[in-house]
């Protein structure tokens, strides 16, 4: 059976929900500034994976990142953009929006290594950083760690998660920036 991709107004690309490793999980690609972003999010919208390609063929490198053979592509219209049902820790307000959804794909210059999303009532940014993510995070830049702490990392990675999560959630408090707790 062919994976589908749904094909909005601005080129944007959201796959059907697919398993990886038990997992129901769904891309987004878009085609940047300066070449294609793909993100893969988990069933509640939260991040497990960003990749970004100088390639400027956003849906070759989706389906390449996808392993998608066979593949059906369908026109969606507008895009609505990817939003987690979790709460505003600033107003209460239920559903972050991505922060990059209010940017036309074309006009995407930077991504944040962490990803960013917005309250749509009060406009508080929050982050979205899972476990997950973070163990990618470290697998990719391992070159950035000395011997010995990618040594501990190995040695203890969920330990070594908890330490980074703790140090990543100080960094982000102090520019009043919250982290996303799904409840």
């Amino acid at each position: 059976m062919p994976l589908v991709f749904y094909v909005s107004n601005d080129g944007r690309i959201i796959t059907q929900t697919y398993l990886k490793g038990g997992k129901i999980r769904f891309c987004l690609a878009e085609k940047t500034a300066e070449g294609t972003l793909i993100t893969e999010f988990n069933e509640h919208s939260e991040v497990v994976n960003q990749v970004y390609e100088g390639d400027m063929n956003h849906e070759r490198n989706l389906s390449k990142y996808l392993n998608a053979d066979e593949k059906k592509t369908v026109l969606t219209g507008d895009y609505r953009g990817i939003t987690i049902r979790a709460k505003c820790r600033s107003c209460g307000n239920i559903g972050l929006k991505r922060s990059l959804d209010s940017t036309a794909p074309s006009g995407i210059k930077k991504v944040p290594v962490i990803p960013l999303f917005e309250c749509g009532s009060c406009k508080s940014l929050h982050y979205s950083l899972t476990d997950d993510y973070l163990r990618v995070l470290v697998d990719d830049n391992g070159k950035l760690f000395e011997k010995e702490e990618m040594d501990q990392i190995r040695g203890d990675a969920i330990g070594s998660v908890k330490l980074l999560q703790e140090y990543i959630i100080r960094i982000f408090a102090s520019k009043k920036i919250s982290r996303i707790k799904m409840e």
